[in-house]
């Protein structure tokens, strides 16, 4: 199995270097139209096929080389067979390097990108952490991508192998939230009060500068539009790099919540929305599946049905178990304790069962029951 490590290094073309970027990014977004376009009358979506078909119209039409016509092809092929994509038009925002068109000179820290006419060297602005991630590797992909603001950056791929999963002796559960970005089975938390701080001072910051409409309003709103995802991206970060640094320690798998599509099943107060939108939930999941691998820790995704309202002591299942947002007291044993504390050991408990290095383990025979007394399954849906 191997890793992907991707290094976002700045590029600083001069403007002559700039016009000629501009015109690859259009003319490769065309020629990935022109193929996909291709590809549906065909009714197919084989790139080698597509190739076949299309590959010397694309390199007559667009004036691509050989391989950024290929890359082209491969794309539109790639995006054909997402249902989200199938009919979307390509923009000029980005272009996908190879080994043939791309390369990477350590000695000077620049870059070698092959454009419309012309192979060219492009100069970087690269601080420490892209230096030492490059020194000594030969990466042999990357992706060309020109930002809102005008920016251009070289997305460089590194591909290790990742190392062997180890032997685990237990499992960390890893509740997500909003007031809580985190909790942990062991009841550490890891607050959102920083990040929801930061959510209103931007949002607020927005809106002024929105109602004055001035052309130093909008610059401010260009300056700030990123800082509040950097921001977020930096808690998350801190927050995986502390659940798996504990993983490690303990030797224990990470039992995270399956929270793929909670947007749609979920709603929200209007005075709320912003704020659930602002939950970056799967970024912070990205972060310790990425962080995870690197180490051979196994991340078990469980279904996060009823986790909330389940006693972590005894197993009842019941609306009425969370008395409020932070506290649960369930309505069966008196068993007490912090909400997310709680709903954290049940994901831990459900992620012992389908732990692939501990196999199916006693929970402390609990047997979860519904409000009518009967009987359920306690595993999650596998």
């Amino acid at each position: 199995m191997h890793t992907v490590r991707t290094i976002v290094c700045k590029l600083t073309p001069t403007p002559e270097q700039r016009v000629e970027i501009d015109a690859t990014l259009k003319a490769f977004a065309l020629a990935c139209d022109f193929a996909a376009e291709s590809a549906r009358s065909l009714g197919f979506t084989n790139k080698v096929k597509v190739q076949h078909a299309c590959y010397r119209e694309i390199r007559e039409t667009f004036g691509l080389s050989s391989n950024l016509a290929i890359r082209a092809i491969a794309r539109a092929c790639a995006a054909l067979k997402v249902s989200a994509k199938m009919h979307s038009a390509f923009a000029p925002t980005s272009i996908d390097y190879d080994a043939r068109i791309f390369s990477f000179h350590e000695w000077n820290w620049n870059f070698g990108l092959t454009l419309l006419s012309r192979r060219v060297k492009l100069t970087t602005k690269l601080g420490e952490r892209q230096k030492a991630a490059l020194k000594g590797r030969k990466p042999t992909s990357a992706v060309l991508v020109k930002r809102r603001d005008g920016a251009y950056f070289l997305h460089v791929q590194l591909t290790d192998e990742a190392p062997e999963s180890i032997e685990t002796k237990g499992t960390i559960g890893v509740d997500m939230g909003v007031k809580n970005l985190a909790t942990t089975d062991d009841g550490e938390n890891f607050s959102g009060a920083d990040v929801d701080a930061c959510r209103r001072k931007y949002s607020q910051a927005r809106k002024t500068c929105q109602r004055k409409g001035t052309k130093s309003a909008k610059r401010k709103l260009k300056k700030i539009s990123k800082r509040e995802a950097r921001f977020r991206a930096n808690e998350n970060h801190v927050i995986s790099k502390r659940i798996v640094a504990k993983a490690k320690d303990t030797a224990s798998a990470i039992a995270v919540e399956d929270l793929g599509g909670i947007g749609q099943r979920t709603t929200a107060r209007k005075a709320d929305r912003s704020r659930m939108k602002g939950w970056a939930f799967y970024q912070l999941r990205q972060f310790i599946a990425n962080k995870a691998l690197a180490e051979g820790i196994p991340v078990i995704p469980v279904d996060p049905r009823n986790t909330s309202r389940t006693c972590s002591e005894c197993g009842h299942c019941e609306m009425a178990n969370r008395k409020s947002r932070n506290e649960f007291v369930c309505k069966h044993c008196g068993f007490e304790l912090a909400a997310d504390w709680n709903a954290a050991r049940n994901i831990r408990d459900r992620g012992k069962v389908m732990c692939p290095n501990v196999g199916v383990v006693d929970t402390g025979g609990r047997i979860p029951v519904e409000t009518t007394g009967k009987p359920v399954l306690a595993s999650p849906r596998r």
